[in-house]
């Protein structure tokens, strides 16, 4: 027997067990999930105001706010994982640089429990477990919003300026202490 044909034999064998493997008899496992909430595509009238503000406040730093080309997600708090909300990004030279996420909560009392249960998270134990030892943290409200955004001088290729776009960022709305 040559070499070609017991390798067409022994291909032709892996595939028929493969397919044995794949048969519409077996059982199947369903997980529950929930689906988690992308980012706005279209935002309403407090959204938009908010990310215009975030927008001038960054262009008195020499900045601009950009959609992210990528996904991201922030570690945060149970309360806020399915809390519908927009995500920008300084353009910055880092691209782990200069995420800004405008969550929309249903009220603004909510939008102040729920800054609050953020600042909280960042301030403890475990939401220091997910982020480098000198990052900053902004959190504030402004209206039915949470703005939320980090700066790490550690991580950052060009502190200056994204430490510049961190306090920027940071004088819109009204702050949430973040106690480390």
């Amino acid at each position: 027997m040559t070499y070609l044909r017991r390798t067409v034999l022994a291909l032709s064998a892996v595939s028929l067990m493969l397919a044995a493997c794949t048969s519409a008899d077996r059982p199947t496992v369903q997980a529950e999930t929930v689906a988690l909430p992308t980012p706005l595509r279209s935002f309403d009238a407090s959204v938009a105001a908010t990310i215009g503000a975030l927008e001038s406040a960054v262009a008195t730093v020499g900045e601009r706010l950009e959609v992210p080309s990528g996904a991201y997600r922030p570690s945060e708090p149970e309360p806020l994982l399915q809390v519908p909300r927009a995500v920008r990004r300084v353009d910055l030279a880092d691209g782990d640089d200069g995420y800004v996420i405008i969550y929309e909560a249903e009220s603004d009392n909510e939008a102040v429990r729920l800054a609050d249960e953020l600042a909280g998270y960042l301030g403890s134990g475990f939401g220091q477990t997910n982020y480098v030892a000198d990052t900053q943290f902004s959190v504030s409200t402004l209206g039915d919003t949470i703005v939320f955004t980090t700066w790490s001088q550690r991580r950052s290729d060009d502190p200056g300026r994204a430490e510049a776009a961190f306090d920027a960022i940071a004088t819109v709305g009204d702050p949430v202490e973040v106690a480390k």
